[in-house]
């Protein structure tokens, strides 16, 4: 675990970049099978009913799942915004990311080419998505994360874009005038 640490250390923003376009790809799934799961056991508790004899507090099965279980399966509907702000702030992180690597031009030059390849295997990242979007199991599941639909199914257009401004903001870093540096650095 170390050595791989120690890796990522050397090759951070790159890195990032990789694992953030993973995380988009699999928050996406994780937060579908989790709705999905969720919206199937209030499903299985609606149906289901049963008399609880000589309790003060409730009557029959329904009242003691309205008071402990259905609140949290009313959370279900957080998991849409989790998953939307998730894949924002993974685009923020991958925009950051840009920014840093532009302190080396070297790396700056590195980053375009990783990004041609990024955007090249989100093509392939795409087509996984659609080719799972067929199963009618699946689309029922993501049926409800309409923006991590719109954003999968356009996936190579997103992460080219955002690795654009992530290469344009490298670019800025990197051209940007020192401010309080002494004025025997100013050579004119």
């Amino acid at each position: 675990m170390d050595d791989f640490m120690e890796n990522m250390k050397d090759y951070g923003s790159i890195s990032v970049i990789f694992i953030s376009m993973f995380l988009i790809f699999t928050s996406g799934l994780f937060f579908g099978i989790a709705y999905y799961v969720m919206d199937n056991v209030e499903d299985a508790f609606e149906d289901t009913d049963c008399v609880i004899e000589n309790n003060v507090y409730v009557d029959s099965c329904q009242e003691l799942w309205e008071l402990s279980i259905y609140p949290f399966l009313a959370l279900k509907s957080l998991l849409v915004w989790a998953s939307f702000f998730f894949i924002f702030a993974l685009v923020i992180g991958m925009l950051l990311m840009g920014y840093q690597s532009g302190k080396n031009p070297v790396l700056l030059g590195f980053m375009v080419i990783i990004i041609i390849v990024i955007t090249y295997s989100s093509i392939y990242v795409s087509n996984i998505y659609r080719t799972l979007l067929e199963n009618d199991m699946f689309r029922s599941m993501m049926l409800e994360f309409t923006v991590y639909n719109k954003i999968m199914l356009s996936f190579p257009y997103f992460i080219f874009i955002i690795s654009l401004f992530s290469v344009i903001l490298s670019i800025v870093n990197w051209q940007r005038s020192r401010t309080n540096s002494p004025t025997s650095d100013l050579n004119y």
